[in-house]
């Protein structure tokens, strides 16, 4: 019963919630499905979902990673009657309803910090009992502790590494070849530690490096970097600046 009073209006939100959000609607669409009420912010994977009362006009919420420059306005999930009709009191605003906003947690992150606004008054959560003080900008901010995760792409590492990470057909042969070995390609065979994601890390030097990776005698781009550039010998390759 409560998923027929919720579906419609789960729906409704996820059909323009998903792409302004950036989420895969799928996954947008089964988190939506999930609330029934609001309570304290929910991580579900990648993802988390935060809720407020109903009764409020408006509920607004901003991260500490985006410099609380943003605010995110908490969607509407309203019951249905057993007409199928939303059910509103003389305001307007769905009776028994509640606001929700999903969050996807950023790369590199254990805790996300963050405030909301609630009828243009700014506040902690109230339905989150964790939070802490921030110095930095005065103000006390909530908090909820994430699973930390880094993103797959090329970079520098720590301990003067480089990470060099390859998608590909799962069960292929990768290997990495580019300046810094005079562009042997079956110098070094990356390791696939996923199903179709290689990785190898490589001590390089300070200094820029072209490099690209290799299937065989056929090359392959790094799909995780955008900046490339074109060699003397018309190689198009990737590049990796070591600080």
């Amino acid at each position: 019963m409560k998923k027929a009073l919720l579906l419609a209006a789960a729906l409704a939100a996820a059909a323009t919630g998903a792409t302004a959000a950036g989420i895969e609607s799928v996954a947008y669409n089964e988190l939506v499905m999930s609330i029934s009420r609001e309570k304290a912010p929910v991580v579900s994977g990648r993802y988390v979902v935060f809720t407020a009362a109903g009764t409020a006009r408006h509920v607004g919420i901003s991260f500490e990673h985006e410099n609380y420059r943003r605010i995110h306005s908490l969607k509407r999930l309203t019951r249905l009657d057993e007409s199928g009709k939303p059910r509103l009191d003389e305001t307007g605003n769905g009776v028994n309803s509640v606001l929700f906003f999903i969050a996807e947690v950023p790369p590199s992150v254990d805790t996300l910090r963050y405030r909301m606004v609630i009828d243009g008054l700014w506040t902690v959560d109230p339905l989150n009992a964790s939070s802490e003080y921030d110095y930095e900008n005065g103000m006390r901010v909530s908090t909820v502790a994430v699973e930390r995760y880094e993103p797959f792409k090329t970079k520098e590492a720590d301990g003067g590494l480089v990470r060099f990470a390859c998608e590909a057909r799962a069960g292929s042969s990768i290997r990495l070849a580019g300046t810094f070995n005079n562009w042997d390609p079956f110098m070094y065979e990356m390791e696939e530690t996923a199903p179709g994601r290689y990785e190898i890390y490589l001590p390089l030097p300070r200094g820029t490096w072209y490099y690209a990776f290799f299937e065989g005698m056929s090359q392959l781009p790094d799909t995780t970097n955008e900046e490339r550039v074109y060699t003397k010998d018309g190689r198009v390759a990737s590049v990796v600046r070591v600080n």
